[in-house]
């Protein structure tokens, strides 16, 4: 089985700076796309698992999420910068700089995890408290939170992983892992959540031990091949010491989106005291039209991704001319598939929704949710692509700036006055603000990406220092 797993397909370095770029990107994004698609497949498994259950078990997870991102937020954005410096790194041909990079990743990655996971599961019950969490689905969303934060050590590992083998230019390898994980999680779902077989119905505590054991179970796969060596990448222990020039380029990149996802994480809370404001029928609803929304994500996270990596190489190379080319025909690409699914999921969100619980209040409010998400989703792809962008290059700064005003001056704002605010147009009312957040940020993520001045490699000026360390 191992050997199966680490069987290499790599696009080469020399096929990424060089190569046909709509073929690259497809080779680099079909990998991304597939196991992008494998989770949301799962997500909606485990929201019809849930639904067995009841509204209050499907609302638990939305409910808990925000609050669970926020600690995952404040390593994950760290963890992001390996995919700019391994990519770069890699694009300069400095394997030096690449071994430092992943050795510097993963000590990030053990340390600050721990921490994160500790003080998430102390604090998650008054969190959940202040957030107003419906009284109906706070102890399924505090079961669902505290067992999730054990798994945040495991998880940490293995994006750890993902981030910089992907970056090197293998995306096949951690698809394999990451659908083996959600292979198992999803055997385990019913078995847990229902009670088949031997097994006590568990519920929405059962969904979250059966993401403890398979992301432990990847973790531990993902380690054993890191540290043998894969694709000329290798964790070794004299590069794990920490160093505190490339932790600070890491910081320099990371930081930035750390704050982004970590006030992403606090918006989404506030979001979901919005949401509550509405009753456990709009957090259901929330639940269930945002995650098959997803099916049309998966196809444009893999180009986007595909395109984190060839720019982090392409810039490495200095290759400035490249880089921008790179971004303007993904801009085509996700221009192209945003609005065809955004369409589909606005006119048939109601035959969804129904397909995950029979319940005409959700149902309802579920259809008017993709309606209005569906309609500005191809504007939440642009944010996206210049997240990815920015993660790839290493500039990261402004992509932070747009992240928090649209999470807290428009979304948030608009989702509150328009919903349960002074305008009360309930559930339908926070749709229309989330939707309208999109529209504004995605059109100022278009223009960065094409006049923004993110084309400069961030290892130029300390190439040296941090190799020589």
């Amino acid at each position: 089985m191992m050997r199966l797993i680490s069987m290499e397909v790599k696009v080469s370095r020399e096929e990424i700076l060089r190569g046909n770029i709509y073929r690259t990107l497809i080779k680099l994004g079909l990998p991304l796309a597939l196991s992008e698609m494998a989770q949301v497949l799962y997500d909606l498994a485990n929201v019809f698992w849930l639904g067995r259950v009841g509204r209050d078990a499907v609302a638990a997870p939305s409910a808990s999420w925000p609050i669970i991102s926020v600690f995952i937020a404040a390593v994950s954005g760290l963890l992001a910068s390996g995919t700019a410096l391994v990519s770069q790194y890699r694009g300069a041909g400095d394997e030096e700089g690449v071994k430092l990079s992943v050795g510097q990743v993963y000590t990030l990655a053990i340390t600050s995890s721990i921490a994160i996971a500790s003080v998430g599961f102390l604090f998650t019950p008054g969190l959940m408290h202040i957030v107003g969490i419906p009284e109906d689905v706070l102890p399924y969303s505090l079961s669902y939170a505290r067992i999730f934060f054990i798994s945040i050590v495991f998880i940490s590992l293995w994006e750890s992983f993902r981030a910089v083998v992907s970056a090197a230019g293998n995306t096949v390898l951690p698809m394999k892992l990451n659908i083996l994980g959600i292979g198992l999680n999803a055997s385990l779902d019913p078995f847990l959540i229902l009670g088949l077989g031997p097994f006590p119905m568990l519920g929405v505590t059962g969904a979250a031990l059966s993401t403890l054991i398979s992301r432990l179970i990847v973790s531990a796969i993902s380690m054993k091949l890191i540290t043998s060596g894969i694709g000329g990448l290798k964790l070794e222990r004299k590069y794990m010491t920490p160093q505190g020039r490339i932790l600070k380029v890491m910081l320099k990149i990371g930081g930035p989106i750390s704050i982004s996802w970590l006030m992403d994480g606090l918006g989404f809370t506030v979001l979901t005291a919005i949401i509550s404001m509405e009753g456990s029928a709009a957090l259901a609803a929330w639940g269930i039209g945002d995650r098959p929304m997803n099916l049309m994500h998966f196809a444009v996270i893999g180009f986007i991704g595909a395109t984190s990596i060839m720019v982090g190489q392409s810039l490495g190379a200095e290759d400035l001319k490249r880089a921008r080319e790179i971004a303007k025909k993904t801009i085509k690409i996700v221009a192209a598939i945003g609005a065809g699914g955004g369409f589909i999921f606005a006119a048939f969100g109601k035959y969804i929704a129904n397909f995950f619980i029979d319940d005409p209040e959700v149902v309802g409010l579920a259809a008017q949710f993709s309606l209005y998400m569906g309609s500005s989703i191809v504007f939440f792809e642009f944010i996206q692509l210049m997240a990815y962008i920015a993660q790839g290059s290493g500039h990261t700064r402004f992509m932070m700036i747009i992240s928090l005003t649209r999470i807290w001056l428009i979304r948030n704002l608009l989702a509150y006055l328009l919903g349960p605010g002074p305008v009360g147009l309930g559930a339908k009312g926070i749709w229309m603000g989330m939707s309208l957040s999109n529209l504004i940020a995605g059109s100022i993520a278009v223009a960065w990406v094409l006049k923004g001045k993110w084309w400069k490699p961030i290892i130029k000026d300390d190439k040296e220092k941090i190799a020589t360390l």
